[in-house]
């Protein structure tokens, strides 16, 4: 079963962060100097979630928000776990946390790689492609009303 939880403590935030350094850092190789920013605190403008499933921390993401939108950020989940729908469990979890939230939309910056998978989960490209961290990226999003 795929939880996903909002970071409540900087102990939380640190298992977020884990897991990130494993998927870009380790994974993507992106520089830690940019793979953390200013973004990276508990803080109510932003929420960080710990992707689990039973006991074992398998993704994470952020959430900023601006107005009634929330950008999706630094979204990810360990590569042995990436299989079995869990990733699209995880995304249509914290899209339910933000439309209880009041938020009506949803906004993030794709690899363009993985564009079909977001496409798949209900998202529209509005963007041309861009790099960022050297990646080619594109954003997209979702209307959650």
């Amino acid at each position: 079963m795929i939880d996903v939880i909002p970071a409540q403590t900087p102990e939380d935030l640190d298992r977020c962060f884990a897991v990130r350094h494993a998927v870009f850092c380790i994974e993507r190789g992106v520089s830690p100097s940019i793979e953390r920013d200013e973004w990276d605190t508990l803080s109510p403008t932003r929420t960080h979630f710990l992707i689990q499933e039973d006991t074992a921390d398998i993704g994470a993401l952020r959430c900023r928000y601006t107005g009634d939108t929330a950008v999706i950020q630094r979204f990810c989940v360990l590569k042995e776990y990436r299989a079995g729908g869990r990733g699209r469990t995880a995304l249509k979890a914290v899209e339910d946390w933000c439309r209880a939230a009041g938020l009506r939309r949803v906004e993030l910056d794709a690899k363009f790689e993985v564009r079909g998978f977001y496409e798949k989960c209900g998202y529209r490209s509005i963007s041309d492609p861009f790099e960022e961290a050297g990646i080619p990226h594109v954003k997209m999003a979702k209307e959650l009303f």
